[in-house]
């Protein structure tokens, strides 16, 4: 155990990041992969859906200024911990109101937890771990972040399955706050301290672009085109997977697992080889992977070509 925790370069407040990430992402995941079915439960159209994929993309990608700013300025501890009770605020609007506006609204809080709190995470990464371990830190989190991805649609479709649609889901979101608050208390209690740096307001959004090298600028040119064509169908994958081919929301947290368990298989060995090799056929790959998911995705007609699919 002592080799294998050295070998991953795990430490205390690794350790309490890691525990924070499962109990916060399972959470989340519980309901949010099921919540197009939950909108259209509660009256909601197809445009509801694409809005509030829209929303958690624009979200994820917009919250990441202030995240990085937060924990700059005033520590990854108490981001984390700011984050997380931005998110049970969101949670909390979803289970006392009812309707579909609300969960849009809602959704501005909690939807974007994993962007919002990525820079505070990368931050306690690099400032608690050797420099020659940092992309196994990295590749530790990416790891773990898998582990509610895969359950959590499980327990949300079991929910679901036994008490229906919407009351399912409210359940799962009632979850997901009563785990928030056992995440703040880890940080709180279990997590080192870190300082602040009250020079953070010198940070300019220029200035760190200017610091993009090109091999960076490309890559993240590639990255917006492939993530533009994977949201495209995103939201849309459990409703046509659940109402058109007859697949349970249990079956469906199923899937979920299997996609989520060869992510986690390839994530070590990908982060070993590439710490001593070059790390572009790995990129390569996964935007190959993206490219061909659509097509068996639109093609399949049985649950078990769904399974490859995923």
């Amino acid at each position: 155990m002592q080799r294998l925790i050295a070998f991953l370069g795990i430490n205390k407040s690794i350790g309490v990041m890691v525990a924070v990430v499962i109990f916060v992402g399972l959470g989340e995941k519980m309901a949010e992969r099921f919540l197009p079915i939950y909108l259209l439960a509660l009256g909601g159209s197809t445009f509801s859906v694409g809005f509030l994929n829209a929303l958690d993309n624009f979200l994820s990608a917009l919250y990441s200024f202030p995240g990085g700013y937060l924990s700059h300025k005033i520590g990854y501890k108490k981001a984390l911990i700011l984050f997380t009770l931005v998110s049970m605020f969101g949670y909390a609007i979803v289970i006392i109101i009812p309707r579909w506006e609300a969960v849009l609204i809602g959704a501005i809080f909690f939807i974007a937890w994993t962007a919002v709190s990525l820079p505070a995470i990368m931050s306690l990464i690099a400032t608690t771990m050797r420099k020659d371990k940092r992309t196994m830190g990295v590749s530790v989190h990416s790891f773990v972040r898998r582990i509610p991805m895969a359950l959590g649609p499980v327990l949300g479709g079991l929910f679901i399955g036994w008490y229906g649609e919407v009351n399912g889901i409210k359940i799962a979101f009632a979850a997901a706050f009563v785990l928030g608050l056992i995440a703040i208390v880890l940080i709180r209690y279990l997590m080192e301290d870190d300082f602040t740096n009250n020079n953070a307001k010198d940070i300019r959004f220029s200035a760190v672009i200017r610091k993009f090298n090109p091999s960076l600028v490309n890559l993240l040119i590639s990255d917006i085109l492939i993530r533009f064509a994977e949201q495209i169908p995103y939201a849309f994958v459990v409703i046509w997977v659940i109402k058109n081919n007859n697949v349970s929301p249990f079956e469906f947290g199923l899937l979920t697992v299997v996609e989520m368990v060869t992510a986690m298989l390839v994530y070590i060995p990908v982060a070993y080889y590439a710490d001593r090799h070059t790390k572009k056929p790995f990129v390569l790959i996964t935007f190959v992977f993206f490219t061909i998911f659509p097509l068996i995705l639109c093609y399949s007609k049985t649950f078990p070509i769904l399974v490859v699919a995923f």
